[in-house]
């Protein structure tokens, strides 16, 4: 992966959590779909750990 496409990748992941957490805020996530939400994020954010700790 060259250096334009780990910042696009990067940007739209941290955009994905952005959005997660308005929804969450404002109550627009049903509380069944709580779970998964919650997995989701996690995962987005393990991606973007791994890319800085490879660009280092």
């Amino acid at each position: 992966m060259n250096g334009d496409d780990h910042h696009g990748t990067e940007y739209h992941l941290r955009e994905a959590l952005r959005h997660l957490g308005e929804a969450r805020d404002e109550g627009d996530l049903r509380k069944t779909n709580d779970t998964a939400i919650e997995e989701v994020s996690n995962t987005i954010a393990t991606v973007l750990n791994e890319y800085k700790r490879d660009e280092r």
